[in-house]
Order: C-alpha cells, then structure tokens, then sequence
C-alpha cells in the first residue's frame, strides 16, 4: 500500500534544528497524553485499536442496509457527517448519479442545516427510493439532526411500518446514556458507540464514518489498513526527518506565525 507523500519543496520555509526539537517534543507529549486536552487523543491511535471484529460488525449492518435500501439518508452535523462525506467525495466518481444502474447505494446527509426546503426536497425525492437511515448524534437532542431524524424517522414508519423501521434505522451514539441511546434501546434500533476520547472532527475511522462508508460501498478494511500504516509512518520514534505529520506540522505552523493563516485540502 502507498503512503500519502509530503512535499514541501515550494512551502518557502527552512526549518532549523530548534523547530525540529519543539515538533519532537510536542510529539511526544501527544503521544505520552499528559499535555491539555488529553482527554479526546483517542484519535492518536484510533487505526490499531480497531479490531477486525469491529470492522466485520459494521459490514455486516452496512450490507443490511444494502440489502433493503438503495437511498441511505446519514443524519449529523459536524464531525458527525463531514468526516464520511469527505470520504465519499474522495473516494467516489463524481458522475456517479449519471449512471442509469447504480450498483452500491447512494448515500445522501441530513441534520446539517435546518432548511426546510432542503429536508422537503430529500423527502420528495426519497419517495422514487427505497430508503434507510443512519443517525448519529452523542446527546440526540442537537437541534438540527433531531429535527431531520424526527421527519426522516416518520416517513419510514409510515412507508414500512415500526417493525420494519426498527431494522431500517441505526443509531451512532453514547454507550449508555442520552436521548438518542433511549430512543434506540426503546425501539430497537442497532447501535454503535461514539468514543468517548474521540472528538467529531476526528471520528471518520470509528462507526460515525465507517458505517456510513461501508454502507455506500467503500472497502473499510483496506481504508482501516491504510490509516494503520500512516499511524507506524507517523509514530513517536519515527524520525522527524522521516516523519511526514512532523513535518507537515513544523512547516503548517511556520507558516502560520508568517500570518498564512488560510489553508486550503482537495483532492484530485
């Protein structure tokens, strides 16, 4: 597998020894997790401490889904839906909705505004579709998701009835509190857990991004497999010189104290 390669040639930056031994030391203190914020580095070694039995529970609910639906409605805000939406974008071909058969589902976000016309659009055109949901939400009482889901969460019910609802609808949530976590234990939704040290902008390699990235088709073992390897190529031992997070923060932060304060990620 190819690693993301780091080039810096054209940033116009020179790092000294004393950035190096400051990026160094500020990596270990990520690592070490005693510095402020500790609590939410789940993220630091996220990839290795996913298991292959987590990765065989969210395919299988994902094929689940599939299996019912051709139009997954994935409903968040934030880090609860960028994350995967991000993915997709990456990942997918873009002229995907020209094809007249489509072999994997498409997965479409909710809860991210509180539009009303957007929602009104989603519904109407979800009647051409047989459709499921995903709903992710720590606390389940953020207003804008809470709104989508109530709406969503209604119009599967009417179509297919509670029971058929109850297998058509997966919540992302806290392991054992909120109104979300009520909501799915009452109804018997499948469930899968938030972290807790993982904060939503960093939550794409748990099931808020998984599911929803198996559920469109994406291998999740190869992507889990890849952010493995980066997670060795950017561990505390490695080198600064051979570390490319290292590097790519020494020059990010360089940068920045010369009032370069914007940054723009695409991908081509």
């Amino acid at each position: 597998m190819k690693l993301v390669r780091l080039d810096i040639s054209k940033a116009g930056v020179e790092i000294s020894a004393d950035i190096k031994k400051q990026t160094m030391e500020a990596n270990a203190l990520l690592h070490s997790g005693k510095g402020a914020g500790n609590d939410f580095l789940g993220w630091v070694h996220l990839p290795s401490s996913i298991s292959e039995a987590d990765i065989a529970a969210i395919e299988a609910e994902a094929a689940k889904l599939r299996a019912k639906a051709d139009l997954i409605i994935c409903i968040g805000i934030g880090g609860s839906y960028l994350g995967a939406k991000a993915v997709l974008e990456a990942m997918s071909n873009p002229f995907k909705l020209l094809h007249r058969e489509q072999k994997q589902p498409t997965v479409v976000f909710a809860g991210q505004n509180i539009s009303e016309d957007y929602i009104h659009e989603l519904l109407e055109v979800s009647k051409e579709h047989s459709i499921a949901a995903i709903v992710i939400s720590k606390s389940g009482t953020t207003t804008e998701p809470a709104i989508a889901f109530r709406l969503i969460k209604a119009e599967i019910e009417k179509r297919y009835g509670k029971q058929e609802a109850a297998e058509r609808i997966v919540a992302i949530t806290d392991q054992a509190r909120g109104a979300l976590k009520t909501l799915a234990t009452q109804e018997g939704y499948p469930t899968f857990v938030i972290p807790d040290n993982v904060g939503g902008r960093f939550s794409v390699l748990t099931p808020v991004g998984l599911l929803p990235l198996a559920a469109a088709g994406i291998d999740i073992a190869a992507l889990v497999r890849g952010a493995r390897e980066m997670e060795q190529a950017t561990a505390e031992n490695v080198p600064f010189d051979e570390n490319p997070a290292a590097i790519y923060a020494a020059t990010r932060n360089l940068l920045y104290r010369d009032g370069k304060k914007v940054e723009i990620l695409g991908s081509y």
